[in-house]
């Protein structure tokens, strides 16, 4: 019998969303590379080894680009979530003060017509 516990919900999708992010990166690599490549063929003055070299610094380049608007969004993803939670625990306090207002005025009219 197998002692193993199959994983939880939570993390098979962190592993789901891990991997995602793993193959967003890795086809961000590829883009990255293939705009350097096309952006070094137009050049007729480097050499092979040059080329190579322009080749791998501007993917980089365009790769720490990258990375810093994938972190500028994050962030400001996660500030909106903040934001949006906190304007939804507001709506919901005050629809349930005024649930519990309209409950306690029901019950007081009901109340009132029944000492009649």
């Amino acid at each position: 019998m197998n002692d193993r516990q199959a994983p939880d919900r939570h993390t098979v999708q962190a592993g789901i969303a891990s991997l995602e992010g793993y193959l967003l990166w890795q086809g961000e690599i590829d883009r990255a590379r293939a705009e350097a490549e096309a952006c070094v063929e137009a050049l007729d003055w480097p050499t092979a080894d040059q080329r190579e070299e322009l080749v791998d610094l501007l993917t980089h380049r365009q790769l720490d680009l990258s990375r810093m608007v994938i972190t500028r969004i994050a962030e400001r993803s996660l500030q909106l979530r903040r934001e949006y939670q906190q304007r939804y625990d507001y709506l919901k306090r005050r629809l349930m003060a005024c649930s519990l207002a309209l409950v306690v005025g029901l019950a007081a009219v009901h109340c009132l017509l029944l000492a009649r």
